[in-house]
């Protein structure tokens, strides 16, 4: 995901003030930089450094050399926009014993941190997808998966999340995360995907 801010078409009026639309180039949280191309009837122009900016003044005027901005510029003009920019979603994985819907010790001690997750987030949802090894039959696993799921939204539910927030899905055998042939007992296969966003 490529982060940038761009002045909404709604702020067109205030920007105008400005000189035109200006488009900001951000390094990511794990210190990457994409880049953003812009665009318009007279032209366009790459931006592929963090913390650069390119200029539009009109319709009619090509976008601007990239320049670099300061920090405290991208601070004062944009600050509380990034202050509102949602949380990412954020992922765990939990296992459990074989042939069973009973986490593992070490899953089960995770689930103070799904917990704590869930609760940095103003208005949660959370995705809950069970799976299975390819021991036993599919349908069966399917159900099994279904059931894992369904433990861990019971989890949350029991400490107040609303169930509305929580959706839950089975993949069974289907979506290994370790490839392995029919009827193989594999720890890393029997697992559920709790995701929060």
């Amino acid at each position: 995901m490529l982060k940038f801010l761009m002045i909404p078409l709604l702020l067109i009026g205030l920007a105008a003030c400005a000189g035109g639309n200006r488009f900001v180039l951000l390094e990511e949280e794990d210190g990457s930089t994409g880049a953003i191309t812009v665009r318009n009837e007279a032209g366009s122009r790459t931006v592929s450094e963090a913390g650069t900016v390119t200029q539009v003044a009109s319709a009619q005027a090509a976008p601007s050399e990239p320049e670099a901005i300061s920090q405290e510029e991208i601070d004062k003009t944009w600050g509380a926009t990034l202050q509102a920019n949602p949380l990412k979603p954020r992922s765990f994985l939990i296992y459990f014993i074989t042939g069973t819907d009973i986490l593992t010790e070490q899953s089960r001690r995770q689930l103070p941190d799904i917990l704590d997750s869930i609760k940095e987030y103003p208005a949660p949802e959370v995705a809950i997808i069970g799976h299975t090894d390819t021991v036993g039959s599919a349908a069966r696993n399917a159900q099994l998966a279904r059931d894992r799921a369904a433990a861990i939204r019971d989890v949350l539910i029991g400490e107040g999340l609303d169930r509305n927030l929580i959706e839950v899905d089975s993949h069974g055998e289907s979506n290994l995360l370790v490839a392995t042939p029919n009827d193989t007992d594999e720890p890393r296969n029997r697992r559920v995907e709790v995701t929060v966003r």
